[in-house]
């Protein structure tokens, strides 16, 4: 039995290795290496702490002690976010790589997100408040939890999940890094493998602003889209001035 793990664990490490040489399309990917991410096999399969799986996002985003340092000064704690019992707009602008202003033009249900992820919602992008990677005005896609199995009428749905509705008009904090740290960090490989040797920018919803006139709504509260905007805005300065130039 321990020599049919240790064949099935070497094989599982070949696999990503090869999977790792040769993803040079996704963006995301070759970013959080830039940034200095480590391949999900270095952590040894092991559970991550916490405390961990916090560094590993800062690695991934490319925040350095300087810019977790600047940040928390604005009472934002990247470092130790899973201390913090309530995130606000300022902490959802801090984990996303990308901020959107748009409406849900389509939402489809494709085989290969599962057995995790059964919906990925379409946006068409009116403005960028963040933008990582540089992406053209267009569909941004955005997967769900919750939706059809592809078992007959089937479907799952995620308790307290944010999802996304055909016309609605919204504000979404995105994460594509932290998509693929999920995947890796949860041994998902085949979605893992996917992600990162796709040249599509794919996306996990971090937050939902419900969007009317000038507005956000999000968990029964309300706040301008303004006031909101600045926030972005102010923790993105932070970020900019933070981070070493080539990153």
């Amino acid at each position: 039995m321990r020599n049919t793990s240790k064949t099935y664990l070497t094989c599982f490490l070949m696999l990503l290795i090869v999977s790792a040489a040769e993803a040079q399309t996704n963006p995301v990917y070759q970013k959080m290496l830039q940034n200095g991410w480590r391949y999900p096999f270095e952590n040894g399969f092991r559970k991550l702490t916490p405390a961990e799986l916090d560094a590993e996002a800062c690695s991934s985003m490319g925040y350095d002690d300087s810019a977790v340092a600047n940040l928390k000064k604005l009472g934002v704690d990247v470092k130790e976010r899973w201390k913090t019992l309530r995130w606000d707009e300022k902490m959802w602008a801090a984990l996303s790589d990308c901020i959107v202003i748009g409406t849900v033009s389509r939402t489809e249900h494709p085989s290969w997100p599962r057995p995790w992820f059964h919906t990925v919602a379409f946006v068409d992008v009116e403005e960028f408040l963040r933008n990582d990677y540089g992406l053209p005005k267009g569909e941004v896609a955005v997967m769900e939890v919750s939706g059809p199995t592809g078992r007959g009428s089937e479907r799952v749905t995620q308790i307290g999940e944010d999802t996304l509705n055909v016309g609605e008009h919204v504000l979404l904090f995105l994460g594509a890094s932290s998509l693929i740290t999920f995947a890796s960090d949860n041994n998902m490989v085949n979605l893992y493998n996917h992600l990162i040797n796709d040249p599509r920018v794919w996306f996990e919803l971090l937050a939902k602003y419900d969007l009317k006139s000038r507005e956000a709504y999000f968990k029964g509260r309300k706040e301008g889209l303004s006031s909101l905007q600045h926030d972005v805005t102010t923790v993105l300065n932070v970020i900019h001035r933070s981070t070493p130039s080539g990153r």
